[in-house]
């Protein structure tokens, strides 16, 4: 099934941005069609949720029902990080529970996975994690010149203001602008945009067994904003080559989609309220022949209506930043 208004709606739920209305609809469609079902899943590997949805299921079937309380003050070990993901996914992903369990049950049926038996994965080995509490802002150049860098547009690191208390220690990044220094066209940006390369080269022969997978999360926040205000927040993962990264036609932000070997997003919705911190994670896996892995870290200015596109934010926040890499155990 390959309609685009189904696609439409399965897109929206997988980022969290459908209308009431719209959510009943795509509930009736999900327990109505399984062609319906079986695009969802596609969209969700795309998107790199199908594990997450995966274990999600797995879970609701080997444990009773609990609803997972998020709280930010816990800090969030390597051993713990991934579990807490897939609970915060399965609180999220409200489409995986809807109708009391019905759709829950179509789904798995859809899917026609022995839940029970799906393969494990090993604990997570992390790449990094960054809570900005050296107080040193990234680099703002763009995209990043060498790896193991935090790069974007113009952000720093900030302490506790405008009613927005760091998530982890003492520290986090502030978002500035949608545009970094030396950029060649800034007039209408409007992303706020962080990056981080990491080379994973040494571990080809892992990648080759086609069994890892790359886990990426970060918490985001912002002070009150006025009514009417829309911002959209995003965590990606893209699969890169080293042709890529030598090429600057394609190693740019707007062309790197089209060239990189494999991607996936999460994005989410803020409310209000700046002392409630909202987690945006996403895992993709790794295509044999991958070489570097970016991290891409977005806040975009949302309005419809070009004109009020702006390319400043007043009160946007970043920390904890989490990456790492696990296995499918065998």
């Amino acid at each position: 099934m390959n309609d685009p208004y189904v696609d439409r709606l399965i897109q929206s739920h997988l980022d969290d941005l459908l209308t009431k209305q719209e959510l009943v609809e795509f509930e009736s469609l999900m327990l109505q069609s399984e062609s319906a079902r079986m695009r969802f899943w596609e969209l969700a590997e795309i998107h790199g949720l199908a594990p997450q949805a995966v274990a999600s299921l797995r879970q609701e079937l080997e444990h009773d029902p609990v609803t997972p309380v998020r709280n930010t003050s816990t800090p969030r070990t390597d051993a713990h990080w991934w579990s807490r993901a897939f609970s915060f996914t399965r609180q999220r992903q409200s489409g995986l529970t809807l109708a009391g369990g019905v759709l829950l049950g179509a789904l798995i049926s859809a899917f026609a996975w022995p839940v029970r038996g799906m393969p494990q994965m090993s604990p997570p080995i992390s790449l990094t994690a960054e809570s900005f509490e050296s107080g040193l802002s990234p680099a703002v150049s763009g995209m990043p010149p060498i790896t193991d860098l935090w790069s974007g547009d113009f952000s720093k690191v900030v302490g506790a203001q405008q009613g927005v208390v760091p998530a982890d220690g003492e520290k986090m990044l502030q978002i500035l602008r949608a545009d970094y220094d030396g950029k060649p066209t800034p007039e209408g940006s409007y992303c706020g945009d962080l990056y981080r390369l990491i080379d994973v080269r040494s571990l080809r022969e892992q990648l080759e067994k086609q069994g890892t997978i790359a886990h990426t999360s970060a918490l985001f926040d912002m002070s009150t904003q006025p009514e009417g205000e829309k911002y959209r927040y995003s965590v990606r993962i893209l699969a890169l080559t080293t042709e890529l990264i030598s090429n600057p036609q394609q190693f740019d932000p707007l062309m790197i989609d089209e060239y990189a070997l494999a991607t996936a997003r999460q994005n989410v919705r803020l409310d209000n309220d700046p002392q409630t911190w909202e987690l945006a994670q996403c895992e993709l896996r790794l295509p044999a022949k991958t070489d570097f892995v970016l991290i891409h870290i977005g806040i975009t200015y949302g309005h419809n209506d070009e004109d009020i596109r702006r390319n400043t934010f007043p009160g946007h926040f970043v920390d904890d930043i989490q990456v790492s890499l696990s296995n499918f155990a065998h």
